[in-house]
């Protein structure tokens, strides 16, 4: 198999793009947003693969985490991504479509129990649009370290745009920018 190109990660998202409105019609508006979602973990996938093709991304890494007492116990503590080079965790990546002031801290809280288990690993949080107010985003960042990337060239989600259709042009500028994160990391 022939190594992605940053073009051919780019070609794959907008020909996926394109295929949505029809899946709008044909199955409705949940059908379009798991296969967003989808699409946008792919393309950090990608590129993080791109990157260093001797990486491996897992999906469902679940980690378990024991309660204070030892009587309890989670054991599905995850983010969309955990990145290993053979068995060493170099980072983990939550993604989304668009990022509003739920889904920040919901990401932050899985970031924060994930460190307790497996130390202060890097944490990237992937989207395609930001929905998280100024002072929201601000105050979050000051308290967590985390790295965030906006990958559609229009940054600011508008809420009045279904959601298949804020799937505007990736911005090949972030898409270097995370793949120059990436590196600087592993």
């Amino acid at each position: 198999m022939s190594k992605e190109t940053m073009k051919d990660i780019i070609n794959y998202y907008n020909t996926e793009v394109k295929k949505l409105g029809s899946l709008y019609k044909e199955k409705g508006q949940g059908a379009v947003r798991g296969k967003i979602g989808q699409l946008y973990q792919d393309v950090a996938e990608k590129l993080i693969i791109l990157v260093d093709p001797s990486l491996t991304c897992k999906h469902n890494d679940y980690l378990t985490k024991i309660s204070p007492s030892g009587k309890y116990k989670v054991t599905n503590l995850q983010v969309d991504l955990h990145i290993y080079r053979g068995e060493v965790l170099l980072f983990i990546l939550e993604s989304k479509t668009y990022l509003d002031v739920s889904f920040l801290k919901r990401a932050l809280e899985d970031i924060r129990e994930i460190r307790e288990i497996t130390g202060d690993i890097p944490a990237i949080v992937w989207a395609g649009q930001d929905a998280v107010g100024k002072d929201a985003f601000g105050y979050y960042n000051e308290i967590y370290n985390f790295e965030t990337f906006f990958c559609n060239i229009t940054k600011k989600r508008n809420p009045k745009n279904s959601i298949y259709k804020t799937c505007d042009p990736l911005d090949e500028k972030e898409l270097r920018r995370f793949c120059d994160y990436v590196k600087k990391i592993i």
